[in-house]
């Protein structure tokens, strides 16, 4: 009994020394800089030339890269930025979106493709067929550049019945 007081005596000790340090060590942030991590969609795959979404946030806030330099981010993602830096964007005619294809036939199942995307759009255990959600994958290209079969693509994705593009609304106030 008295080993049981003594612990939880110990472990609220420790939690309120941790707590007064936790307040007392705390490293300010810029606002900013945390609001456009929050949008980033945090795979950390570091297409954008930085190792992480924080340190391509950082960058964008200071200038260094552009609010569009996030391939998985796409489009979206590029406009809620440049908004929230108060910059303009242009628009390119391109916007189509990537995603990845496996070609089923010669896929062994190694898993590596499994284990380097970073938002977990391939499905498949080892030694059995992988495939990849559409609805999730970025089109990112990490799951390729790692597949020793080579019998992963990235490619458009088409407009279909499941996978539609619904043109932007024209605003009759902008349009004026």
């Amino acid at each position: 009994m008295i080993a049981v007081v003594v612990f939880f005596v110990l472990g609220g000790l420790l939690g309120l020394i941790l707590g007064f340090a936790s307040k007392l060590f705390k490293v300010e942030s810029n606002p900013l800089v945390d609001q456009v991590e929050a949008l980033m969609p945090g795979g950390q795959c570091g297409q954008c030339g930085e190792p992480g979404c924080r340190q391509a946030a950082e960058a964008m806030v200071r200038g260094a890269l552009a609010p569009t330099s996030c391939p998985p981010g796409g489009a979206a993602l590029s406009t809620a930025v440049a908004e929230l830096l108060g910059l303009s964007i242009e628009r390119s005619e391109d916007d189509t979106v990537w995603v990845a294809r496996i070609e089923e036939a010669r896929c062994s199942g190694c898993t590596r493709c499994y284990k380097a995307c970073p938002f977990d759009a391939i499905v498949g255990a080892n030694k059995q067929v992988h495939t990849v959600i559409k609805d999730v994958c970025t089109g990112c290209k990490l799951c390729s550049q790692v597949c020793p079969q080579d019998c992963l693509s990235i490619e458009p994705l088409t407009p279909d019945v499941a996978a539609w593009f619904w043109p932007k609304p024209i605003d009759v106030k902008q349009a004026s």
